[in-house]
């Protein structure tokens, strides 16, 4: 039971448009149990409540129960089990991540408790700021589920940030999902949702999901995926650049999912000052090291034959 503790890349085919992959992720690659800091999203707790713990009767994993937005769940790690039954005596509850090993969780928070008065949800799991500069024909794709049927359907709504800031509050966002918020009722099946950004296009956004439901169970969210039809070119080799750890304290890697050879890196500081430039002979992937930079925000430039890619780092 619950337990309170972008190179053009437009192909015309007999398909139609080809996708461009933006921004992916499956949170696959973050450390498990993480209620902030994983990678450049952002948790924003507003409700402030504890929060439900499931599948188990010894939930020992790491923030359990604690006040939190999202969490990055790992079920084979948390030693939960799925479980059918009537929802009396047993609970429905499937931990499936749609793919992988992990997704995203908004566990119900406890109404009214930890000195709060709210009875409902309010958490916002918010990604990293996305260009869409020089794309068209842009979208969101969200898995989404619930992790029971027993105790009503967990309720989100998708929203845009514009600006690569900080968000602090929902009134800092536009809702573009179906009003008041979109239902998520089966724990069997997970189902996608599609959001056009088209009316983006041409800027940097960051969008969140907010959790809403009214002490529910927990809302599982999975394979966040933004897509465009057309890039500009040097948006598009950006797509296809990695740079990590990020943020990093010394090393950072450089890699590329269409074996583009690299001329050069430079990294400018926020005020567009070249700090650190480096020449390569046409290599597909790299290590950069950073250790003599000061603590702070820099943009990676990457100089290839097919365009030049631009990717934000973080020196801790």
């Amino acid at each position: 039971m619950k337990k309170i503790l972008l190179l053009s890349a437009l192909f015309v085919s007999t398909l139609g448009f080809s996708q461009i992959t933006v921004f992916e992720d499956s949170f696959d690659t973050y450390n498990d149990f993480l209620i902030t800091g994983y990678g450049q999203w952002q948790s924003l707790d507003l409700d402030l409540l504890n929060t439900y713990t499931g599948g188990t009767d010894t939930p020992t994993w790491a923030n359990a129960g604690a006040p939190q937005a999202f969490q990055i769940f790992n079920p084979t790690t948390a030693l939960v089990s799925n479980g059918t039954g009537d929802c009396n005596t047993t609970e429905n509850i499937n931990f499936t991540p749609r793919t992988g090993a992990k997704f995203a969780a908004c566990w119900a928070g406890v109404p009214s408790s930890n000195g709060q008065t709210a009875t409902a949800n309010n958490d916002w799991m918010i990604s990293p700021p996305i260009s869409l500069v020089g794309a068209t024909g842009t979208q969101l794709s969200v898995w989404y589920k619930a992790l029971s049927d027993c105790y009503g359907t967990e309720r989100f709504s998708i929203g845009v940030y514009v600006g690569s800031g900080t968000p602090t509050q929902t009134s800092d966002f536009t809702i573009i999902s179906t009003l008041p918020y979109i239902q998520a009722s089966s724990y069997t099946t997970w189902t996608e949702r599609i959001q056009s950004l088209n009316a983006y296009n041409g800027q940097t956004i960051r969008i969140g999901i907010r959790c809403v439901s009214p002490d529910r169970y927990m809302l599982m969210i999975d394979d966040f995926k933004v897509t465009a039809t057309t890039l500009s070119t040097d948006d598009f080799v950006s797509s296809k650049f990695s740079v990590y750890p990020n943020p990093a304290n010394n090393i950072v890697n450089v890699s590329n999912t269409g074996n583009i050879q690299i001329n050069k890196v430079a990294i400018m500081d926020i005020n567009g000052r070249t700090v650190k430039s480096l020449n390569f002979n046409g290599v597909t992937e790299t290590q950069v090291n950073v250790s003599e930079l000061n603590a702070g925000v820099y943009f990676m430039s990457i100089d290839t034959n097919e365009g030049v890619a631009t990717k934000k780092i973080v020196k801790s």
